[in-house]
C-alpha cells in the first residue's frame, strides 16, 4: 500500500466534488491509515475531521441484527419463534402468517413486500413514502407500518433471499415486544456500550447531533445548489438504516464481533455465514450480514449503506486481517473509493454490499 497515492487519489476525488468523508483502514485494533476530506456542512463551511459522525444507513442492520441475536443468546426470544406471536396485532402486517419468524426478517427470506422499490435506481420510490407520511413524522418504527403493512407478500417465506428494508422496521418491533422497551435504547445497552462505540448513537435529525457530517443529494446540479437530505430520510434512524456514528466505532464494532465481547460463538457463526436457501452466488447473506463467499469461504463480511445523501461500507477481510471503512456524506462516492482501496492493499472487492 503506497499511503501518499491513496491520500492524492482521494485528494483529487475531493477536488472534484466526487467523494465527501472518511476512509479508514483499521488493524490490530487501531488505524493503520485514515483519512478526512471534503465538507461536512456546507453553510458554515465545516470541513470533514475523522471525528465526524456520519448517518451509515443500512450497515445499521448489523446492530440491529446483533441486538436480536444478544436476546436470542439470552433465551429472550428464538429464530424459530413464529412473528404472529410476538407481535402485538397492530404491528403485524397483513401478509403475515404462521410460518413467519424471526430467522426470516434478520436473513430477508421472510418474501414480505417491501416499503419502497429497490429496483429503481433513483430515490423517487424511496422519497415517495415520505409523501404520504411526512418524514417528520417517522420517530418510531410503527410509523413505518403504513407504508407496506398491507401490501401483499412477494413470496412464501423461505424460498429465496430477497433484500427488503421491511424486514428490519419488523426486527425493531421485534426488539421492543420482547423488552418493552424503544429499539434504539435496547440496541445501545446491547451494541453500542460493549463495543466500545463511544460516538454512536440513533438520533432525530431535527435535534442537531453533534459532529454530525450533513447529507447531500449530488444530483441537484452543481455542488453549490445540492440539497441537504433533511427531508429525503426518516427523522429519526430506524432499525434498517440510520444510525449515527464514526468510522472508528465502526472498527471497534466488528472488533467487538470478531473478539466475542457481543455473541456467542455459535451465533456469531451463524451471523457470517448464509442464510439463505443453499446457493453458489458469491454475493450471499447472514443474519444482518453482508458476505462475499469464494470456494464455500467467507472473503469479507459486512455491510454497505445507501441513502439519499449517504453512501457507506464497512468490509472485514478475515484472511488480511483487515476492516476497511469508508463513510461518505455523499449519496455517491463511497463505491469507487472502496475498489481503489481494494485494489491497493490487495484486498477482494466486497461484491454485493
Amino acid at each position: 500500500m503506497d499511503p501518499d497515492a491513496l491520500r492524492g487519489w482521494l485528494d483529487e476525488r475531493v477536488a472534484n466534488h466526487e467523494f465527501g468523508g472518511v476512509a479508514l483502514i483499521w488493524r490490530n485494533g487501531r488505524a493503520a491509515f485514515s483519512y478526512a476530506g471534503g465538507i461536512a456542512h456546507r453553510g458554515h463551511g465545516v470541513p470533514v475531521t475523522m471525528q465526524s459522525r456520519f448517518a451509515v444507513a443500512s450497515i445499521t442492520k448489523m446492530a440491529t441484527a446483533v441486538t436480536v441475536l444478544r436476546l436470542v443468546d439470552r433465551g429472550l426470544v428464538r429464530l424459530q419463534d413464529r412473528l404472529l406471536e410476538i407481535l402485538p396485532v397492530e404491528h403485524r402486517p397483513a401478509a403475515l402468517t404462521r410460518r413467519h419468524n424471526v430467522h426470516h426478517l434478520l436473513s430477508h427470506t421472510s418474501g414480505l413486500a417491501n416499503y419502497h422499490d429497490d429496483a429503481d435506481p433513483t430515490w423517487a420510490s424511496f422519497t415517495a413514502g415520505w409523501d404520504r407520511i411526512p418524514s417528520y413524522h417517522i420517530r418510531r418504527p410503527a410509523d413505518m407500518l403504513p407504508l407496506f403493512a398491507d401490501r401483499p407478500a412477494v413470496r412464501q417465506p423461505g424460498i429465496k433471499f430477497e433484500y427488503s428494508d421491511a424486514n428490519f422496521i419488523l426486527a425493531g418491533l421485534v426488539i421492543e415486544a420482547v423488552t418493552g422497551r424503544p429499539w434504539s435504547d435496547v440496541a445501545a445497552e446491547e451494541v453500542f456500550e460493549p463495543a466500545g462505540m463511544v460516538d454512536t448513537a440513533v438520533e432525530a435529525i431535527d435535534q442537531d447531533p453533534a459532529r454530525l457530517a450533513t447529507g447531500y443529494l449530488v444530483d441537484d446540479g452543481p455542488p453549490d445548489h445540492w440539497r441537504a437530505n433533511y427531508f429525503s430520510v426518516p427523522a429519526n434512524g430506524m432499525p434498517d438504516g440510520g444510525m449515527i456514528t464514526t468510522a472508528a466505532d465502526l472498527a471497534r464494532f466488528i472488533d467487538a464481533l470478531l473478539d466475542g465481547r457481543l455473541l456467542s460463538p455459535p451465533l456469531f457463526a451463524a451471523m457470517t455465514r448464509p442464510q439463505g436457501p443453499p446457493s453458489t452466488d458469491v454475493e450471499q447473506y447472514g443474519y444482518g450480514c453482508e458476505l462475499v463467499v469464494e470456494n464455500g469461504v467467507v472473503t469479507a463480511l459486512g455491510h454497505g449503506g445507501g441513502d439519499p445523501g449517504v453512501s457507506t461500507t464497512v468490509a472485514h477481510f478475515p484472511a488480511a486481517a483487515t476492516t476497511l471503512v469508508i463513510l461518505c456524506n455523499q449519496d455517491r462516492g463511497n463505491w469507487a473509493a472502496v475498489l481503489q482501496f481494494c485494489a491497493a492493499l490487495g484486498l477482494p472487492e466486497p461484491r454485493g454490499f
